[in-house]
């Protein structure tokens, strides 16, 4: 767009010189295009400026999404440690709540709304589930009455039912 008004103003410049100007005001015209020229590489730098911007603003977009998908994620370390009278919030139907069992030995869960949901989970050295490992909570169920991990894993549960269910430890 600044090209064609460069053009423009170059062209009334011409006519006007064309119509009998003085050779003063003709040159001072001509010495006004010449200032012009630079317009086109202003333009050009223009152009890059905002190509830059927008490669910014893509950038800061996706580092703001990933941090958004790290908040929303349970990181494995965040998660609490497994112990007697800890207890996860009533999760609602897709919800999901994280223990870590660092000590070995056998823990006994239930659900408090509905204290006939049990489960077992025995941690112990060698054992072939370690890391992370999900289970659901469906049907007024836990998907596994009992589970051997091995120490430092982390179990995720995720409530499938439309009731609120917890995870507690006795």
């Amino acid at each position: 767009m600044n090209k064609k008004l460069g053009l423009l103003l170059a062209g009334g410049a011409l006519i006007l010189s064309a119509c009998g100007n003085d050779g003063n005001q003709a040159s001072e015209e001509q010495n006004d295009m010449a200032e012009e020229t630079p317009v086109a590489e202003q333009e050009e730098s223009t152009e890059e400026a905002a190509s830059e911007e927008a490669t910014d603003a893509v950038e800061e977009t996706e580092e703001a999404e990933e941090k958004k998908a790290e908040e929303e994620a349970p990181a494995a370390t965040d998660a609490p440690e497994a112990m007697s009278g800890e207890a996860s919030e009533l999760l609602s139907e897709g919800d999901s709540t994280s223990f870590v069992f660092n000590q070995t030995g056998e823990f006994s869960i239930f659900c408090e709304p509905h204290p006939v949901m049990k489960m077992t989970v025995i941690v112990e050295e060698g054992a072939e589930n370690s890391g992370e490992v999900a289970l659901d909570i469906a049907d007024y169920e836990f998907s596994e009455e009992t589970i051997t991990v091995a120490p430092g894993t982390t179990i995720t549960w995720t409530n499938q039912d439309l009731a609120q269910h917890n995870v507690a430890f006795e």
